[in-house]
């Protein structure tokens, strides 16, 4: 089982790991997130099984990375580890599986976990259909300062330059690791191919119209230049604004 520990007290980290590692060696835990937006990054890149967030944290409280962490659909088991009682309300209607107040002994972690085996495995009893047409909600983009999250809603559009390929929004173009065969595939309810290197919002579009050549080109929100469509793309765009 992977684990990851989510509190802005480093000694709190250390002694989770400490007796999770007694209970199971075995275990993956991964314990240097020290802010709720450190866990959710290290949740999209490492997809734990479990997740043991403190509430009280800086730059992202324990609930708003339980939200998010529920919106990337991940299959991460949720479970509070917190000083104070009176978040176990608002904690289970973030779909937390357990509400463990500090200090937590060994007897206790050992329930929460055969609550998350349990969880576990009613995730696996979910289709592969079922997780295909659940698109992700962000993307991830390593750079050399670490890895960038990208809303989906944020991008405008998908641009490739021979094996590369950009995530464009309205401040910057961000290079990821993925085809645009892929991101075609996975969000064709949100992105339309205009050109055999460009994936199109849908929503973004404002107009279409022609260049000084004759070239169709589609006007889009939140930038000045506009994209060319290929002459094999038009009929289907336009349907598909249609519809």
């Amino acid at each position: 089982m992977k684990i990851l520990i989510a509190d802005d007290e480093p000694l709190a980290r250390q002694r989770l790991k400490r007796i999770l590692n007694e209970i199971d060696s075995d275990f993956t835990v991964l314990s240097n997130a020290g802010n709720g937006l450190e866990a959710l990054t290290q949740c999209l890149i490492e997809k734990p099984d479990l997740a043991l967030l403190d509430i009280r944290m800086p730059t992202m409280d324990g609930l708003q990375t339980a939200t998010e962490i529920m919106k990337a659909n991940l299959n991460t088991a949720v479970v509070f580890v917190t000083a104070y009682d009176e978040y176990a309300v608002a904690a289970f209607d973030n779909n937390a599986i357990d509400y463990l107040l500090k200090p937590v002994k060994k007897q206790r972690l050992e329930i929460m976990l055969e609550k998350a085996k349990q969880f576990s495995l009613s995730q696996e009893k979910i289709t592969k259909a079922e997780l295909a047409t659940t698109p992700r909600e962000h993307l991830c983009a390593h750079s050399h300062l670490g890895v960038e999250i990208i809303k989906l809603t944020d991008v405008l559009y998908f641009k490739a330059d021979n094996k590369y390929v950009s995530a464009v929004t309205s401040s910057k173009s961000t290079l990821l690791d993925e085809s645009l065969k892929a991101l075609e595939i996975e969000f064709a309810e949100l992105f339309f191919r205009i050109h055999r290197n460009s994936l199109i919002n849908i929503s973004t579009i404002k107009l279409i119209n022609k260049n000084s050549s004759g070239q169709h080109q589609v006007i889009i929100d939140g930038i000045d230049e506009p994209i060319i469509v290929s002459r094999r793309h038009q009929a289907e765009l336009k349907k598909r604004l249609r519809s």
